[in-house]
């Protein structure tokens, strides 16, 4: 077997593989740097929620909506502007809305991280699975509005999902 052939696309599993299980202490630093993104990702959807639900109230609204009128921000800032004129037109539903689902995500990323951060495998499982399961809506989101950020975020959640997927393969995690 020559080296350009155990480098090719079919052996990559079987050379990260290797790769992780040479460095067992790095494992558990790594689910902590994973985990640690998924409580920071919870916490940001935390403070969505809270804002939804303020907003639920139409006096709220109505002071935000004049908050945003007054802001400079009419000239040169089209696509904020058009989110911001978006977002007046939503409703108190709408925004209660908003804010469940910003809770229910905020919940799923809590227990995803503080599973990892305890080296449990059934983190590593459910994180597989929830992460797995909303890469097609990123896709998705990026054909309609693609942005660089959208595009970064997608492939550091590919890879923690085939990071996870490896240690799960290899029974390498810490336990």
């Amino acid at each position: 077997m020559t080296l350009t052939h155990s480098l090719s696309v079919h052996n990559l599993p079987c050379i990260l593989s290797r790769l992780i299980a040479l460095m067992p202490n790095t494992t558990h630093r790594a689910l902590r740097a994973i985990a640690v993104f998924k409580l920071l990702k919870a916490l940001s959807l935390i403070v969505v929620a809270a804002v939804a639900f303020d907003l639920v109230r139409s006096d709220q609204l109505d002071a935000f909506a004049d908050w945003i009128v007054r802001l400079p921000i009419q000239h040169g800032h089209r696509m904020l502007t058009r989110l911001l004129d978006a977002m007046l037109q939503f409703g108190p539903r709408k925004f209660a809305a908003i804010g469940a689902a910003a809770c229910v995500y905020a919940g799923l990323f809590t227990v995803e991280g503080w599973g990892l951060w305890r080296g449990k495998r059934w983190a590593e499982y459910l994180t597989v699975v929830a992460t797995t399961s909303l890469i097609p809506l990123e896709l998705w989101e990026i054909a309609h509005r693609y942005t660089w950020v959208k595009v970064a975020a997608l492939l550091l959640n590919i890879a923690i999902v085939v990071y996870l997927i490896l240690l799960l393969r290899l029974g390498k995690s810490p336990r």
